[in-house]
């Protein structure tokens, strides 16, 4: 079980020779896990920084501290003052871009070494793929085509497409992680309760193919968060069933 930080222990300056950790490492992904486990090989102290208690379940068999809870850039710069490390690993998700940002400031601003450590990106082989910069862009697009759409991109747009696509009620079905938090997210952003599908990853083709054909979707609109995100499956569903697909591009 992950050993619980004591978040009461007094504040240290962030140079001085004493150091609670060797690596905080911001994690969530199965990235994060592989940076673990390398560190560990290591004989290198972890704190893991995790945005929700789904992510410290994952980390449960590691032999590390865990903190748990979204940060903006004062909880992170709080977070590292009180926690004094030799460097900072990010693996956060692809998408987390303002995540990414923050700590990589704040490192910076506290002359903690930062590293960044991201999964690799895949190379698509399919004609009817339409590349978008984000979701409002993938949300102008999907109002030029025709069809259901069937969303994979998560929780946290699931309003801006019900808010942006035309006939979003009638057109939209979404697929969230099976918990309450995505199903209350769906409610709030008005999608009928059977447009939404609670299932847990990792999907295969035949789990992709299966919602296509239920929901009668001609468009799937993913991210490109790599073969991690399941991405390389979506693509040769969408081949399967020759439905187009709408792919927001990952940040730079």
């Amino acid at each position: 079980m992950p050993r619980k930080v004591i978040r009461s222990a007094p504040v240290l300056p962030m140079r001085c020779d004493y150091m609670r950790y060797d690596v905080i490492v911001i994690a969530g992904t199965t990235e994060s896990r592989e940076v673990i486990v390398q560190q560990l090989k290591q004989g290198k102290k972890i704190l893991a920084c995790v945005a929700t208690e789904l992510g410290a379940q994952m980390l449960q068999e590691y032999d590390i501290d865990v903190h748990t809870g979204r940060l903006d850039e004062k909880g992170f710069e709080t977070l590292f003052e009180e926690n004094p490390c030799r460097k900072i690993i990010d693996a956060s998700h692809p998408f987390a871009k303002i995540v990414t940002e923050t700590v990589r400031a704040v490192a910076a601003k506290n002359r903690i070494p930062y590293e960044r450590y991201e999964r690799k990106g895949l190379n698509y082989d399919y004609d009817r793929i339409h590349v978008v910069a984000d979701a409002n862009e993938a949300v102008n697009l999907l109002n030029t085509l025709e069809g259901n759409v069937f969303l994979t991109t998560g929780v946290n747009t699931a309003e801006l497409y019900a808010k942006g696509v035309t006939d979003a009620q009638e057109r939209l079905y979404i697929r969230v992680l099976d918990n309450a938090t995505s199903y209350e997210g769906c409610e709030r952003a008005g999608y009928p309760e059977d447009h939404v599908f609670g299932e847990m990853p990792p999907f295969t083709v035949e789990d992709n193919l299966r919602l296509i054909k239920k929901t009668n979707a001609k468009i799937l609109v993913t991210k490109d968060s790599g073969k991690t995100g399941g991405v390389d499956v979506k693509v040769e569903a969408c081949k399967k069933s020759g439905i187009e697909m709408v792919l927001i591009r990952r940040p730079q």
